[in-house]
């Protein structure tokens, strides 16, 4: 329903504007947004009281008529200011629905956790504590996330009034430890700032706790939860694009802690410009932001996080398999724990020493597409050589007619996309220097930017690949 209001609004401003030039339209027209729309009425939304009174009295006329061109029928409409309410609608206007039983328990169930972390656990210590700094394994790949959220911990916004690194957005793919960070910080902050108040959610709880807010009345109490924290952080912020009065609400937020020098923490599994729906303003506060990717883990990094987690657990792992491990699991660190932690169970129960069969067994179960580097790779080249109508023969020839020479380009692309294998071992396979790999994958970059269908094409290999 949102994505119908959002396209009647689109339509309807795009008439305006025709009818307006620029200052004037975006004056008055700066936030306007259709909110609901039923059988008898149209109700539209302005930010300001002096729109809402400007609009109402002048341009009703023209904003029916831009309604009958949107929807094709003349109805009542009203237009309503949310200055007062700052940015919180009436539930009435938000289409996001209700919480099911199921997650309204895990939530509650996550705050309490995530409470009793915040607080001092009396009962005993919380595992959310056992995330430090020192048992976050730095790497190339990581290396300056950590060093800013550790920058961020040691002097955080209302401390240092230093703005460097506020707010802090924080990005990678899941799984990379972006939350071990958030935690670490978190960690920091109540044993060397005990004072301030911090306030951590996950985006979807920020989300529900402002719906069931707005439905029970309460939003005042949501508003200073908030907007009165020291230090503010949201785990996978990407989750509030596309829902309209989240992002509002998280805009005034936002803007209410940046405003009194407070830290902002944010983490998302893609970069500001890459989130959409998500709106301009909130978009060039995320970009305006100090900006910290997490990428994917490299071999030798990985390698240390196998013999950290399996000293952690006890389990015992000879040099060999480690590193076979960390050729086999490249993406994820929670893959990485999960593969660990049932080797450990399957050692416990046969009391025998763990095995390459051990680790391909574990790994199908959590992966099953995952298979080993040297299988991926035949596997590459001859799908790769089947799309393209040549042999895997041809492609590991010397052969340069152009349909060859550019499947070798892809197969080459690929390999490098979906394996860690440096440039002199691509090379070494495919019978080429390191220098010619480099070539033929900045050739495929360059096709997939100049011609049409070609990124499709390389699309459907990979995807053929990891079936």
């Amino acid at each position: 329903m949102n994505e119908d209001l959002n396209e009647i609004t689109g339509i309807i401003l795009d008439y305006i504007s025709e009818k307006f030039n620029n200052p004037s339209f975006k004056i008055w027209f700066g936030g306007f947004q259709l909110a609901s729309l039923d059988e008898e009425k149209a109700v539209f939304t302005t930010p300001s009281n002096l729109r809402q009174k400007f609009l109402a009295s002048k341009y009703k006329p023209i904003i029916s008529e831009a309604l009958v061109e949107a929807i094709g029928f003349e109805m009542e409409i009203e237009i309503i200011s949310t200055e007062n309410n700052e940015g919180i609608e009436d539930a009435s206007a938000i289409e996001i629905p209700r919480p099911t039983e199921a997650q309204r328990r895990e939530a509650d169930e996550r705050e309490k956790q995530i409470n009793s972390f915040l607080e001092d656990d009396k009962s005993g210590k919380s595992v959310l504590s056992e995330y430090t700094f020192d048992n976050f394994i730095e790497g190339a790949s990581n290396k300056f996330a950590r060093a800013a959220c550790l920058a961020v911990a040691m002097e955080p916004a209302p401390i240092s009034n230093d703005f460097s690194y506020n707010p802090l957005f924080i990005y990678g793919n899941s799984g990379l430890g972006k939350t071990h960070l958030l935690y670490a910080i978190i960690n920091y902050i109540k044993k060397n700032h005990p004072k301030l108040s911090i306030v951590y959610r996950k985006s979807e709880d920020f989300i529900n706790e402002l719906i069931e807010a707005i439905r029970c009345g309460d939003t005042a109490a949501f508003k200073n939860k908030y907007r009165t924290a020291d230090v503010l952080l949201i785990d996978d912020i990407q989750f509030i694009a596309g829902k309209e009065s989240t992002q509002e609400e998280f805009f005034h937020t936002f803007s209410a802690l940046y405003e009194s020098g407070k830290q902002i923490i944010l983490t998302s599994d893609r970069p500001p410009k890459e989130i959409k729906p998500l709106e301009d303003r909130l978009r060039t506060r995320f970009e305006g932001s100090m900006l910290a990717d997490v990428q994917k883990p490299s071999f030798e990094l990985r390698t240390a996080i196998i013999n950290q987690k399996a000293t952690q657990i006890g389990l015992e792992i000879s040099p060999e398999l480690v590193n076979y491990m960390a050729e086999r699991l490249q993406h994820d660190i929670r893959q990485i724990e999960g593969a660990l932690k049932r080797l450990k169970m399957m050692q416990g129960i046969t009391r025998e020493p763990v095995t390459k069969e051990n680790i391909d067994e574990v790994i199908s179960v959590i992966d099953p597409g995952n298979i080993p580097t040297d299988a991926l790779v035949e596997k590459i080249i001859a799908v790769t050589a089947k799309y393209y109508g040549v042999t895997v023969e041809d492609i590991m020839s010397k052969k340069k007619t152009d349909n060859v020479a550019n499947a070798r380009h892809v197969a080459a692309f690929i390999i490098k996309k979906l394996t860690d294998l440096p440039y002199k071992k691509i090379g070494a396979i495919l019978g080429r220097d390191h220098s010619t790999i480099m070539f033929s994958i900045n050739k495929v970059e360059i096709n997939i930017k100049t011609k049409k269908n070609y990124e499709s094409d390389v699309n459907k290999i990979i995807r053929e690949v990891k079936s």
